[in-house]
């Protein structure tokens, strides 16, 4: 039978633990950070639609989401309910750096999402927390009418 070297068994302890350290860093939650951008709140109950800017780091795009929660819940219990990226660039920024975004509920329980066109749309969800939801593609208003 053949002897294994010191160097052979610490190299192969170093590469266990590697591997290990590597399997619980890909199992742990990742590092991201939010910023609000808008909140706005369901004129007919305690629901309200939360636009968030989300960054998790370099090698990624910002992600636009935008949450439904209701007032008397943990921010936490809120519902993703739309999720996109520029698509590496192709959607103009704003925000801050995510997509161009309008959400607005339009009546009690119905919240309308317009997000730019040229977006990737990882999410869409048509209902959360009661409320109903609308989705269209469209582009921001790039200059202001004119005013009588």
């Amino acid at each position: 039978m053949a002897r294994t070297s010191l160097f052979e068994k610490v190299t192969l302890r170093c590469f266990c633990y590697l591997s290990l350290y590597g399997l619980v860093g890909c199992a742990a939650e990742p590092l991201c950070s939010t910023k609000v951008l808008q909140v706005a709140r369901d004129p007919g109950s305690d629901r309200y639609a939360s636009t968030v800017l989300r960054d998790c780091g370099a090698t990624t795009d910002y992600a636009t989401v935008v949450l439904v929660g209701r007032a008397n819940e943990r921010p936490s219990d809120a519902v993703e309910v739309f999720v996109a990226d520029s698509d590496h660039g192709n959607a103009p920024r704003a925000n801050a750096g995510g997509i161009w975004t309008s959400v607005v509920w339009s009546a009690p329980g119905q919240l309308s999402i317009v997000h730019e066109a040229k977006a990737r749309v990882f999410k869409r969800i048509g209902t959360a927390k009661g409320g109903v939801i609308s989705f269209r593609a469209g582009e921001p208003y790039l200059s202001v009418p004119p005013v009588d």
